[in-house]
């Protein structure tokens, strides 16, 4: 589990390179919750500040901030560059949007799908075995719940629907952030 200060970096990375926006434009077009949504990101590629030179990730098999497999999404994949953020945020809302569908709105089979793939998560419940047992670490929906929570406290948050609501948080953060990283420290 990632603690308060990664998430900040990250949220401060996601917002000076204008992709808040991105955000919270594909959460409103898909229903899917904004915190959700950079907490996947922040799982799959903190944000972006993981990934490679060529914006891929495991192994050059994820593509972008939300880690599109190529495997598994290639109609997305052949047709966007490594560095949509814009489409490759759209793209992952939308797929975790059909998952919570899929998956009646249950969040951690959704968000477990989204790593390993709503076959294997099924075949996981059918077994008597929780949905993370098939998924990166055996952790992913837990870990990516626990980032959630992180990001609403750092956002100030209950829930969030909009851009506007976190404007003023996400500027603390970003402007704390900044100076800290910034500062010379002896």
């Amino acid at each position: 589990m990632t603690n308060s200060f990664s998430i900040s970096a990250e949220l401060t990375y996601a917002r000076i390179r204008g992709l808040m926006g991105y955000f919270a434009d594909a959460s409103r077009r898909y229903g899917v919750p904004l915190t959700l949504l950079l907490a996947v990101a922040s799982r799959e590629s903190r944000m972006g500040l993981a990934l490679a030179p060529d914006g891929t990730g495991d192994h050059g098999n994820g593509i972008g901030i939300m880690q599109i497999d190529k495997r598994h999404h290639p109609n997305f994949t052949d047709r966007h560059s490594h560095f949509d953020h814009q489409a490759n945020i759209d793209y992952g809302a939308q797929y975790l949007a059909k998952l919570l569908q899929q998956f009646n709105g249950n969040t951690t089979r959704a968000v477990a799908a989204y790593n390993a793939g709503p076959n294997k998560v099924r075949t996981a419940i059918y077994a008597g075995l929780p949905p993370d047992s098939v998924t990166t670490g055996k952790d992913y929906s837990q870990d990516v719940l626990e980032r959630k929570q992180l990001i609403v406290q750092l956002l100030g948050l209950s829930k969030a629907t909009s851009l506007s609501i976190y404007v003023l948080p996400m500027a603390a953060i970003a402007f704390a952030t900044y100076n800290y990283m910034t500062t010379q420290h002896p």
